[in-house]
């Protein structure tokens, strides 16, 4: 009984050295078509202002959609004291902003709630949802 299981141990040695095993490393890079228009700029209808581009001082809104000196909103992060909006650039680069915060000029961050924030540009007061949709707060 030993000199079998010596013997089948031997064998399955044999087996295991002698056969090749190839370990290969393969990448499979996979080509994605990037979109034709640039969903952070604000021609065409992919970025959804319908053609009319940005503004002179850089804000583009219209069809109910916003893009807000080539930011987008991504999402909001509301801590115990703390509540912050998350927007993204175009080159990838994110920013996050607080409450009562001033942006530029004629742009600023009133409130920020789990599904939207409030936002003011140019003296009147929008909402802002986190699917880009620019609503004009009323009262």
């Amino acid at each position: 009984m030993n000199i079998n299981k010596k013997i089948i141990f031997i064998i399955f040695s044999f087996l295991l050295l002698s056969t090749p095993i190839y370990a290969e490393d393969k990448k499979e890079i996979v080509d994605e078509e990037l979109p034709a228009i640039n969903p952070f700029l604000g021609g065409g209808s992919a970025g959804g202002s319908g053609g009319e581009g940005l503004g002179p001082d850089g804000v583009s809104q219209s069809n109910n959609s916003v893009s807000l000196k080539n930011m987008k909103l991504n999402g909001v992060v509301i801590g115990e004291s703390k509540r912050f909006a998350i927007f993204s650039f175009p080159d990838g680069r994110t920013v996050r902003y607080g409450e009562d915060t001033i942006i530029s000029n004629n742009l600023m961050i009133l409130d920020i709630f789990p599904d939207r924030i409030f936002i003011k540009m140019n003296e009147v007061e929008y909402s802002l949802d986190l699917k880009n949709n620019l609503v004009k707060a009323e009262g």
